[in-house]
């Protein structure tokens, strides 16, 4: 399409979304958007202008004297020709499912960050469609999930979540798209503090810090989405971690605050710690914070490392009136890796069913719910997740005490796993991943590289695969320091929290299946050459 167009591929985006484009030109601008065509209700306009997205919607030819801004045009016959010729005044234009950049008012770079934390590009079958169309070839048939099929998957991910709410589950084209669109809910709700661990997944991360970057009170110009930080790294306790940060806040700043919610947003397990709190003391700490500060407070809990957990249930025994919300990827277990997706799960409480209304509304603004080819994958997908899950515990525990016990052999040392308890596992916290701090030698130089170097030795097997993904049946073991990757948009203080003696993280994720023989013998052999190396 660049080359179509005589544009740089850089200045090209596609978007699954057919209103993300626009309003990623606001938010990653942050430029008034100065539109041709009304596309956008008055509602919605007041909606994103709370986001940091300022669009204008002028169909006159009046739109050609804004300077400024941007200006913004749908594609229509000869509008390329036309603005390579002076003939009219256009900055952007937008076609289906796409966005030219055809001035240099625009940074690339902006854009590309917005569509990666808050959209996504068109989904794989639509993109293949699309070449053929354009080759004049015959486009593949579209499938589509049954009503029932849907339905069903509804219900298994309720199951699945450990409740039976009022509104059903939504699914989004991602998973950051889901929280992006939960969190710019609670934006134009108000606004939230939001509590959140220091190495939580990066792209969590930079999301809340865009949003509290561009969104701002119109009275007083603060934030209306505030950050903070817990760490529950290395030998730091969770519950321990989570309780001081709150009591603080309640103590100290809740009266400076003029945002209406708390959420504390957390990973069970966590990612790449695979901690898991008390659940009875997790819940409690919340109940007596929302009784002392008066604020609404939600829980939002992501399952995707253990998504059969039913944490809710769990939850709902202890405080029944907690609003819980649980968050999962579905690119990973759920989806079996065939197409990515994100869900919300809101529990039974009236305040879940009011936000996740709320949500569903943001949602179609933003245009960022699954595409029907995504729910095909999903509702073909997600039976058996429980136990796929189980089955990829069993093979990570084996795994594990097999890695263990050669690090012992090889360097005298024990070496401890981040990983889930048996009694964790029990309890349905079934996850397929561990991390761990290899032991170091007296180099310095060499610990500081000696994860990766791990890594590099396990992938030169192709069984082993160093990407940050799990969850996929297909007997491959993904490997990744996750430093670099899953936590990219992470402090480098926060990530050298997890370090020991100068180590980072490892992390090993397994699928269901595999033939563990040889995975024991080539773990065992990339240990013995990677201490054999490091001197």
């Amino acid at each position: 399409m660049a080359e179509d167009k005589g544009l740089s591929i850089d200045n090209v985006f596609c978007f699954g979304s057919s209103t993300m484009p626009i309003i990623a030109l606001g938010i990653g601008t942050q430029k008034t958007v100065y539109l041709d065509t009304v596309i956008f209700d008055d509602k919605e306009l007041k909606m994103l202008k709370t986001l940091g997205c300022h669009i204008i919607q002028d169909n006159t030819n009046q739109i050609h004297n804004h300077k400024d801004g941007l200006i913004v045009m749908m594609e229509k016959e000869g509008i390329f020709e036309n603005h390579k010729n002076g003939n009219i005044n256009v900055d952007c234009i937008i076609g289906d499912h796409l966005l030219y950049l055809v001035s240099s008012k625009v940074d690339p770079e902006d854009i590309l960050t917005i569509r990666k934390r808050m959209a996504t590009p068109l989904t794989t079958p639509v993109t293949e469609n699309k070449l053929l169309e354009i080759a004049g070839m015959k486009t593949n048939p579209v499938e589509v999930s049954t009503p029932e099929a849907i339905m069903d998957y509804k219900s298994q991910l309720q199951t699945l979540c450990g409740t039976k709410s009022l509104v059903d589950p939504i699914t989004f084209t991602a998973g950051l798209p889901a929280l992006s669109a939960l969190f710019a809910t609670l934006i134009n709700r108000g606004g939230c503090d939001l509590f959140m661990a220091s190495t939580a997944y990066g792209g969590s991360s930079q999301l809340v810090d865009l949003y509290s970057e561009h969104s701002k009170g119109e009275k007083d110009g603060n934030p209306l989405i505030t950050k903070h930080k817990f760490d529950i790294q290395g030998k730091a306790g969770m519950i321990k971690s989570i309780r001081s940060k709150l009591d603080s806040f309640s103590e100290s700043s809740v009266q400076d605050s003029h945002l209406p919610t708390t959420v504390l947003f957390v990973e069970i397990p966590t990612n790449p710690d695979m901690k898991v709190p008390d659940i009875e003391e997790l819940a409690m700490i919340l109940s007596n914070y929302g009784k002392k500060t008066g604020k609404s407070v939600l829980l939002l809990v992501d399952c995707t490392f253990a998504p059969g957990s039913e944490i809710m249930e769990k939850l709902k025994t202890i405080v029944p009136e907690l609003n819980v919300m649980v968050f999962i990827s579905l690119s990973k277990s759920i989806s079996r890796g065939t197409t990515t997706a994100g869900t919300l799960v809101g529990n039974h409480t009236h305040d879940s069913a009011d936000l996740m209304h709320d949500i569903t509304e943001t949602a179609k603004t933003l245009d960022t719910i699954a595409k029907d080819d995504q729910m095909l994958f999903l509702t073909n997908n997600i039976d058996g997740v429980k136990q796929r899950c189980l089955d990829a515990y069993q093979v990570a525990k084996t795994a594990g005490d097999v890695l263990v016990e050669s690090v012992k052999e090889v360097t005298g040392q024990t070496m401890e796993l981040a990983f889930v308890t048996p009694e964790e596992a029990a309890q349905g916290f079934t996850t397929s991943t561990f991390s761990f701090n290899l032991p170091g030698v007296e180099s310095s130089k060499i610990n500081s590289t000696l994860a990766q170097k791990f890594v590099d030795l396990l992938t030169e097997d192709d069984r082993f695969k160093p990407c940050v993904s799990f969850g996929q049946d297909n007997r491959t073991v993904y490997a990744t320091v996750p430093a670099t990757s899953t936590q990219g948009a992470i402090s480098e203080e926060d990530k050298n929290k997890q370090e020991i003696g100068g180590v980072q993280l490892t992390r090993l994720s397994f699928p269901p299946t595999l033939d563990e023989k040889d995975i024991h013998d080539l773990l065992k052999s990339a240990v013995i050459s990677l201490y054999a190396n490091a001197k």
